[in-house]
């Protein structure tokens, strides 16, 4: 029955699945939105001291949801697309695509929350924990359309502290209150000042401070993806020109760049990166940049290669003598050519870089402490190796099943556009 099964069928039960148990928080982030839309022509100010990225990410979670049925239903686009059988590669890369595009419908743990430390740290997978809510002030229909807007952003956007929860891992009820511990103390709350107390499965345990590995195992996927796609479409855009340029340039031009090749392939990258992130500080933004600037190489490569042998066809002279430019030529009559091989290329360097990236961060290179890491989970999951063996084991097989889906992926890419090979 699973051999039957095709893509789209995957996709389609994944988004009703996070339709069914967000439609609640979709509501509210359509509402969000809403009055968003209201304060952008009567308090532009006020809207703009409340935007931030987590509120963009929400609003594009139900861009989103939105958008997927459409793609779905859409007869020409699964056809083309979504029409392949399941595999083990696809299924996960399918899964890790919907990590990059809507993090917060897939946990709603804020991967940074931490609360009560002593008592949640190095929970291991499947323990509970319980979540104890504090009643807010009663609401009021009256409210302004600011107040309305703050109350819908607190409700859909993910925090990193919560004053009105606690997490506790045992509680007890004695006399009309509430007992727990937290740290040293013990805390008493009045029964009458508690909204609700649900119990939630910690699905792959806490960190030494008690935050959530799923949901830094989630958000972790989002920041590998992002940096292996910008960085790819930085060393897209140089391979593809100076390749280009190499191949239909002057000798001296063509000359030079080739060495310049050779000199960077003549040893690893990585020791390239890690000098240039040791001496101009490392983050987000520097990393895509040095990992984009490092792998070129290879597409330079492809690209000039292909060049070499196209320019002396009789379509690209033609194409030359009537006037087009080399930008024309790049665009109209060499990128259709060598599309294929460069695909291929880039769909392997992708994992290099989501490979790359993590080694960084397992050397303390990477994106900085500003966002969880799949290479700094590892790295400091080596200090509780013996007593929190999840903390370096799940993000450690993420990363590898990650690499093996990405690289089963390309040689597919490569056996069906060059049968022969298969």
């Amino acid at each position: 029955m699973f051999r039957k099964l095709n893509i789209w069928h995957l996709i389609f039960s994944i988004w009703l699945a996070l339709l069914i148990f967000n439609f609640e928080l979709l509501l509210q982030t359509v509402k969000l939105f809403y009055l968003s839309l209201r304060l952008l022509f009567s308090d532009y100010n006020f809207l703009s001291a409340h935007f931030s990225f987590h509120f963009f990410d929400s609003i594009l979670s139900l861009i989103v949801m939105l958008v997927i049925p459409i793609l779905l239903f859409s007869t020409g686009i699964r056809k083309k697309i979504f029409r392949y059988r399941l595999t083990a590669s696809n299924t996960f890369i399918i899964l890790l695509t919907f990590c990059f595009l809507i993090p917060s419908l897939i946990t709603r743990q804020h991967p940074d929350f931490q609360q009560n430390i002593s008592e949640l740290k190095l929970l291991p997978p499947f323990s509970i924990k319980y979540r104890i809510e504090l009643k807010s002030a009663n609401s009021d229909s009256d409210f302004s359309l600011m107040e309305k807007f703050i109350e819908a952003k607190e409700k859909v956007l993910l925090k990193e502290f919560d004053e009105r929860v606690y997490y506790v891992k045992n509680y007890s009820e004695h006399q009309g209150k509430y007992n727990f511990t937290s740290g040293s103390n013990i805390i008493s709350i009045s029964t009458d000042s508690v909204k609700s107390i649900k119990s939630e499965i910690i699905l792959l345990g806490t960190d030494e401070f008690g935050r959530d590995i799923f949901a830094r195992l989630i958000f972790g996927a989002r920041i590998s993806v992002f940096i292996g796609i910008m960085a790819v479409i930085i060393s897209l855009i140089l391979g593809l020109i100076l390749g280009f340029l190499a191949s239909t340039g002057n000798p001296v031009l063509s000359l030079s760049l080739n060495r310049l090749t050779d000199l960077f392939l003549s040893f690893p990258s990585i020791f390239l990166v890690i000098l240039i992130l040791a001496l101009f500080g490392n983050n987000l933004f520097s990393v895509i940049i040095v990992l984009g600037f490092s792998g070129w190489m290879s597409l330079y490569k492809i690209v000039s290669s292909e060049v070499a042998t196209i320019k002396g066809k009789d379509y690209f002279i033609t194409a030359k003598k009537i006037g087009l430019t080399n930008k024309e030529l790049l665009v109209r009559e060499v990128i259709p050519v060598i599309i294929i091989p460069v695909t291929v290329n880039l769909v392997f360097q992708f994992s290099n870089v989501i490979l790359a990236e993590s080694a960084l961060s397992f050397l303390g290179l990477g994106s900085g402490n500003q966002f969880p890491s799949w290479g700094a989970m590892i790295e400091k999951g080596q200090e509780y190796i013996y007593e929190a063996w999840w903390m370096i084991f799940i993000p450690g097989i993420a990363l590898v099943l990650t690499l093996l889906s990405i690289h089963n992926i390309a040689k597919e890419l490569n056996k069906f556009f060059n049968p022969k090979i298969g």
